[in-house]
């Protein structure tokens, strides 16, 4: 990144950021920015409109070492899980059914999985597949800085709050996406 405004340059990385491959990999070590930055399983949606079959391979390339472990979970756009919704069989059936499920959703659940709208993923990859806990570590200081401005406007006072959060993929291997 050639801008600091959104941290790039200093080391913090949305997940878009992190390289695109057909297997998993941890990072090189070193000291340059690019250093560090692992590789997550991606399969490719090349353009076209999500399929069964789409969904099927995201969820195949999750290593089945990850399958019985607590916090598994997708996280899809909303405007993916309508896509998801209106995909229909030969016969003109939808794929995903109303099934009476506690939340009431068509999408509520795949494979097993609960689905979780996430209106912040890029349309560049609309779909995570993860075991959470191990795939992304958020770290939190317990520190925060809060200032109190002079008085701006009579009877008035502002104060300044600032608290520092990063998030990071921890183990490369417990997640996989796709990429439009």
């Amino acid at each position: 990144s050639t801008t600091t405004s959104t941290g790039a340059t200093d080391g913090l990385r949305g997940l878009d950021s992190y390289t695109s491959a057909s297997v998993s990999a941890y990072g090189s070590s070193g000291t340059a920015i690019t250093d560090g930055i692992h590789s997550i399983a991606t399969v490719s949606l090349a353009g076209a409109t999500i399929t069964y079959n789409k969904v099927t391979n995201i969820a195949n390339a999750l290593p089945p070492q990850y399958w019985s472990l607590p916090g598994n979970a997708w996280q899809i756009r909303p405007s993916m899980i309508d896509s998801l919704r209106s995909l229909k069989d030969s016969q003109g059936l939808p794929l995903f059914m109303e099934t009476g499920d506690e939340d009431g959703a068509a999408v509520g659940r795949m494979f097993g999985f609960p689905v979780i709208p996430n209106p912040y993923l890029s349309t560049a990859f609309p779909i995570y597949l993860a075991n959470w806990p191990r795939f992304l570590t958020i770290g939190d200081t317990e520190q925060m800085s809060i200032q109190m401005m002079d008085q701006t406007t009579p009877g008035f006072v502002t104060l300044y709050a600032e608290k520092r959060v990063v998030s990071s993929v921890r183990d490369p291997f417990a997640g996989v996406r796709m990429s439009a």
